[in-house]
Protein backbone atom coordinates (compact mmCIF):
# COMPACT_ATOMS: atom_id res chain seq x y z
CA UNK A 1 0.00 0.00 0.00
CA UNK A 2 1.26 3.28 -0.50
CA UNK A 3 -1.08 5.35 0.98
CA UNK A 4 -4.45 5.02 3.15
CA UNK A 5 -7.16 7.75 3.93
CA UNK A 6 -9.77 6.84 6.54
CA UNK A 7 -13.35 8.88 5.15
CA UNK A 8 -13.93 12.28 6.85
CA UNK A 9 -17.05 12.41 9.39
CA UNK A 10 -18.63 8.82 9.73
CA UNK A 11 -14.98 7.16 8.84
CA UNK A 12 -16.42 3.88 7.92
CA UNK A 13 -14.48 3.41 4.85
CA UNK A 14 -10.74 3.41 4.39
CA UNK A 15 -9.32 4.38 0.94
CA UNK A 16 -6.17 2.34 0.42
CA UNK A 17 -3.80 2.89 -2.83
CA UNK A 18 -1.69 0.05 -4.26
CA UNK A 19 -0.07 -0.20 -7.78
CA UNK A 20 -2.69 1.27 -10.43
CA UNK A 21 -5.66 0.41 -8.04
CA UNK A 22 -7.80 1.83 -5.16
CA UNK A 23 -9.21 -0.36 -2.62
CA UNK A 24 -12.36 0.90 -0.65
CA UNK A 25 -13.02 -0.95 2.71
CA UNK A 26 -16.28 -0.91 4.86
CA UNK A 27 -13.87 -1.21 8.02
CA UNK A 28 -17.34 -2.49 10.16
CA UNK A 29 -17.76 -5.79 7.72
CA UNK A 30 -13.84 -6.10 6.86
CA UNK A 31 -14.40 -6.40 3.38
CA UNK A 32 -13.27 -4.53 0.34
CA UNK A 33 -16.39 -3.03 -1.60
CA UNK A 34 -15.00 -1.16 -3.87
CA UNK A 35 -11.64 -1.70 -6.64
CA UNK A 36 -11.49 1.19 -8.17
CA UNK A 37 -9.52 0.78 -11.93
CA UNK A 38 -9.09 3.44 -14.10
CA UNK A 39 -5.17 4.19 -14.04
CA UNK A 40 -2.43 3.23 -16.16
CA UNK A 41 0.16 4.33 -13.48
CA UNK A 42 0.79 3.60 -10.34
CA UNK A 43 -1.21 5.86 -7.94
CA UNK A 44 0.70 8.14 -5.74
CA UNK A 45 -2.12 9.95 -3.71
CA UNK A 46 -5.78 9.47 -2.16
CA UNK A 47 -7.69 11.90 -0.97
CA UNK A 48 -12.18 12.61 0.22
CA UNK A 49 -13.88 15.58 0.01
CA UNK A 50 -14.95 16.97 3.38
CA UNK A 51 -18.43 15.27 2.77
CA UNK A 52 -16.83 11.39 2.34
CA UNK A 53 -18.87 11.27 -0.46
CA UNK A 54 -15.85 11.70 -2.96
CA UNK A 55 -12.56 10.18 -2.81
CA UNK A 56 -9.91 11.30 -5.72
CA UNK A 57 -6.72 9.57 -6.70
CA UNK A 58 -3.51 10.70 -8.57
CA UNK A 59 -1.07 8.87 -10.91
CA UNK A 60 2.10 10.96 -12.30
CA UNK A 61 -0.59 11.09 -15.66
CA UNK A 62 -3.98 11.39 -14.35
CA UNK A 63 -6.74 12.37 -11.55
CA UNK A 64 -9.41 10.37 -11.06
CA UNK A 65 -12.64 11.49 -9.02
CA UNK A 66 -14.55 8.80 -7.53
CA UNK A 67 -18.60 9.09 -6.25
CA UNK A 68 -18.81 6.76 -3.27
CA UNK A 69 -21.26 8.65 -0.76
CA UNK A 70 -25.18 8.81 -1.28
CA UNK A 71 -26.01 6.17 -3.60
CA UNK A 72 -22.60 6.99 -5.18
CA UNK A 73 -21.33 3.22 -6.48
CA UNK A 74 -17.42 3.75 -6.96
CA UNK A 75 -18.36 5.59 -10.37
CA UNK A 76 -15.63 7.76 -11.71
CA UNK A 77 -17.20 10.89 -12.06
CA UNK A 78 -14.17 13.29 -12.97
CA UNK A 79 -11.26 13.04 -15.07
CA UNK A 80 -8.06 14.57 -15.63
CA UNK A 81 -5.21 13.55 -17.69
CA UNK A 82 -1.38 15.48 -17.38
CA UNK A 83 -0.48 18.51 -19.45
CA UNK A 84 3.31 17.67 -19.26
CA UNK A 85 3.87 18.10 -15.58
CA UNK A 86 3.58 15.07 -13.44
CA UNK A 87 0.73 14.78 -10.24
CA UNK A 88 2.36 13.33 -6.84
CA UNK A 89 -0.13 14.18 -4.42
CA UNK A 90 -3.57 15.61 -4.41
CA UNK A 91 -5.96 17.31 -1.75
CA UNK A 92 -10.00 18.66 -2.34
CA UNK A 93 -10.07 22.46 -1.11
CA UNK A 94 -11.19 23.00 1.73
CA UNK A 95 -13.56 25.93 0.87
CA UNK A 96 -14.47 25.04 -2.58
CA UNK A 97 -16.09 21.99 -2.92
CA UNK A 98 -15.50 21.94 -6.61
CA UNK A 99 -12.09 22.68 -6.30
CA UNK A 100 -9.08 20.00 -6.48
CA UNK A 101 -5.37 20.99 -5.57
CA UNK A 102 -3.03 18.49 -7.03
CA UNK A 103 0.96 18.56 -6.48
CA UNK A 104 3.18 18.89 -8.91
CA UNK A 105 7.09 18.88 -9.63
CA UNK A 106 7.12 22.99 -8.98
CA UNK A 107 3.99 23.78 -8.87
CA UNK A 108 0.16 23.42 -7.97
CA UNK A 109 -2.69 22.52 -9.97
CA UNK A 110 -5.79 24.19 -8.96
CA UNK A 111 -8.75 22.17 -10.73
CA UNK A 112 -12.21 23.62 -10.92
CA UNK A 113 -13.67 19.93 -11.82
CA UNK A 114 -17.40 21.74 -12.95
CA UNK A 115 -15.71 24.03 -15.30
CA UNK A 116 -13.05 21.02 -15.89
CA UNK A 117 -10.11 24.11 -16.35
CA UNK A 118 -7.19 24.15 -14.89
CA UNK A 119 -4.67 27.02 -12.90
CA UNK A 120 -0.82 26.39 -12.59
CA UNK A 121 0.69 28.16 -9.10
CA UNK A 122 4.15 28.15 -8.95
CA UNK A 123 5.37 26.55 -5.89
CA UNK A 124 8.31 25.05 -4.74
CA UNK A 125 11.65 23.92 -6.20
CA UNK A 126 11.26 20.55 -5.96
CA UNK A 127 8.31 17.39 -5.87
CA UNK A 128 5.48 18.42 -4.28
CA UNK A 129 4.93 15.39 -1.84
CA UNK A 130 2.40 16.24 0.32
CA UNK A 131 -1.02 18.35 0.89
CA UNK A 132 -2.92 19.24 3.97
CA UNK A 133 -6.27 21.25 4.24
CA UNK A 134 -7.75 22.84 7.03
CA UNK A 135 -11.34 22.88 7.21
CA UNK A 136 -11.35 25.38 10.47
CA UNK A 137 -9.19 27.93 8.44
CA UNK A 138 -9.63 27.34 5.00
CA UNK A 139 -5.90 26.62 4.47
CA UNK A 140 -4.01 24.55 2.74
CA UNK A 141 -0.18 23.39 3.42
CA UNK A 142 2.49 21.94 0.98
CA UNK A 143 5.22 20.17 1.26
CA UNK A 144 8.08 19.57 -0.78
CA UNK A 145 11.38 17.98 -1.59
CA UNK A 146 13.05 21.49 -1.16
CA UNK A 147 12.63 21.44 2.21
CA UNK A 148 10.07 23.68 2.63
CA UNK A 149 6.44 23.62 4.01
CA UNK A 150 4.06 26.40 2.44
CA UNK A 151 0.63 27.90 3.68
CA UNK A 152 -1.93 28.62 1.29
CA UNK A 153 -5.02 30.26 1.15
Amino acid sequence: MVQTRFQPRLGRLLAAAAKKVVSIFDIETETCIHSLQRHTKPVHSVCWDVTGDYVASVSEDSVRVWALGSGGDGECVHELSCNGNKFHSCVFHPDFPSLLVIGCYQSLELWNMVENKCMTISAHDGVLTALAQSPSTGMIASASHDKCVKLWK
